[in-house]
C-alpha cells in the first residue's frame, strides 16, 4: 500500500510540474505576443514618420521647382514686353501707317 501512495504522490508531483510548465508556456506565449505587438506598433510609427518626412521633402522640392519655373516665366514675359515696347517705340510711326493703309484698303 505504501508503494501505491508513493506512486500516487509521484504522479501528483509530475502532474503539478506539467501544469506549472503549461502555465509558464502560456505566460511566455502572452509575453512574446505582447512584445511582437509592441514591435509592430513601433515599426508602424517609424515607417509613418519616415514616410511623412519623405513626403515633406518631395513637397518642398516641388514647391521650389514651381517657384523657380514661375520666376523664369515672369522674366521671359518681362523680356517679351520690353521687346514689344522697344519695337513700338522705334517703329510706331511705321506701324500706324501700315495699320492705316490696311484699314483703308491700300
Amino acid at each position: 500500500m505504501e508503494q501505491m501512495v508513493t506512486v500516487l504522490n509521484r504522479l501528483s508531483e509530475i502532474e503539478a510540474a506539467a501544469v506549472n510548465v503549461e502555465k509558464q508556456s502560456a505566460d511566455e506565449k502572452r509575453r512574446i505576443a505582447k512584445e511582437y505587438e509592441q514591435k509592430t506598433l513601433d515599426f508602424d510609427r517609424e515607417l509613418e514618420a519616415r514616410t511623412e518626412e519623405k513626403l515633406k521633402e518631395i513637397n518642398e522640392k516641388l514647391k521650389a521647382e514651381a517657384e523657380e519655373e514661375l520666376l523664369k516665366m515672369r522674366r521671359e514675359t518681362e523680356q517679351a514686353l520690353e521687346a514689344m515696347k522697344k519695337e513700338y517705340t522705334q517703329n510706331h510711326e511705321k506701324l500706324v501707317d501700315e495699320l492705316f493703309h490696311y484699314i483703308i484698303g491700300e
